[in-house]
């Protein structure tokens, strides 16, 4: 009943090697080939301790075919030949059960309101980046923060997944379970930040093309990904933002000292900015290009200095697992399962919530 050749899948998207994995569960590499191999069959224990190394449920490792494992969702991907069918099993899986957790607690999962796109039509991409803003509650101008928060705070499922190096992340919905999107968890908080706001135009702009799957154009520039990228500059650094930051520097370099800085209060990229000062008109292309070619240049085309902190603070769906423990509508293994930590600290981290939750309330009562 088991399917156990699909760990070598699952192990490999984690780019771990079969010696890494031995570590993990305490075994040698020797006993993961085996397993890999169907040589060797792992114990029900074995299988479940793999399951949670790989961070999949144990149900892709039993008896369960990747395309079998349908959950209704529609995937948006820019890259769809990276969207593996066991890499959108367990993305699906991950996306099951944050909707059962939504549907146990009685919230209530959104959809952001549609406006199909074709064409890359920048000032409507402006247009729509300031409804955006206000839907989301955060003034015309001020940074963002926490992204992900902020979009999680709406009702977006926002479920963070060690994808492959390259891809940044993935979208999906349905019209009865909203709106989901995958984000890279190895990628810096500036790069996640970004994703996240690259996908939500995906789901604005393109949501009647989910269920078209194609790879971008060999040649040229894919209008859907301009819009898309587009729109999540224009969100997190509006026009008015970013005219008063740069508005001395038109036509002239703009010092990276300045761009770092910019970076940590809107907790975007320096290189976002640049293309922010290009599309607004401050800057030419070709100064824009020299710019870019200089971080390029001093940190690599995927890496910049400095880099945003990681923000701590409770996902949306660990405060929702929270409340179903509390009211006793699941078991901590469960919740392990779904938030993908050990036992212990989802006990220890809700022991803390808790707490904390206590203390807010008793100073509220105070004043």
């Amino acid at each position: 009943m088991q399917n156990v050749k699909s760990i070598q899948i699952y192990r490999e998207q984690l780019g771990l090697s079969q010696a890494e994995l031995g570590d993990r569960l305490g075994v040698t590499r020797q006993t993961i080939a085996a397993w890999e191999k169907a040589e060797r069959e792992p114990s029900v224990a074995q299988l479940m301790r793999i399951a949670k190394a790989l961070n999949i449920g144990i149900d892709l490792l039993i008896d369960r075919e990747p395309d079998n494992f349908d959950t209704g969702l529609l995937f948006r991907a820019d890259r769809p030949s990276a969207l593996t069918p066991h890499l959108q099993a367990a993305l699906s899986q991950k996306a099951s059960n944050y909707e059962f957790i939504e549907q146990l607690v009685r919230e209530i999962p959104t959809l952001p309101a549609m406006r199909p796109l074709k064409e890359y039509m920048p000032d409507f991409v402006e247009e729509v980046a300031r409804e955006v803003r206000h839907w989301l509650g955060v003034g015309e101008i001020s940074p963002l923060g926490d992204v992900l928060a902020i979009l999680e705070a709406k009702g977006l499922k926002i479920i963070l997944y060690p994808l492959p190096g390259e891809v940044s992340g993935f979208s999906a919905y349905n019209e009865d379970s909203g709106a989901t999107i995958f984000i890279n968890t190895n990628h810096y908080p500036e790069r996640k930040f970004f994703t996240a706001l690259h996908e939500l135009a995906h789901l604005i702009f393109h949501r009647q093309e989910y269920r078209i799957a194609r790879d971008l154009p060999v040649k040229g520039t894919d209008p859907r990904e301009s819009t898309a990228n587009h729109f999540a500059g224009a969100v997190m650094l509006p026009a008015d933002a970013i005219k008063r930051e740069l508005g001395a520097y038109r036509d002239r370099w703009i010092p990276e000292p300045l761009l770092a800085d910019i970076k940590k209060r809107y907790a975007v990229s320096m290189r976002t900015v640049l293309y922010r000062a290009l599309q607004i008109g401050l800057i030419s292309k070709k100064r824009q290009g020299q710019q870019i070619g200089i971080l390029n240049k001093k940190y690599g085309k995927d890496d910049e200095l400095p880099h945003l902190p990681e923000p701590e603070h409770l996902t949306r769906l660990e405060r929702l697992v929270y409340q179903a423990l509390i009211n006793e509508e699941i078991t901590t293994s469960r919740a392990a399962e779904i938030l993908g930590q050990p036992f212990v600290e989802v006990r220890n981290s809700l022991s803390k919530w808790l707490a904390v939750t206590e203390s807010c309330r008793s100073e509220e009562i105070e004043s």
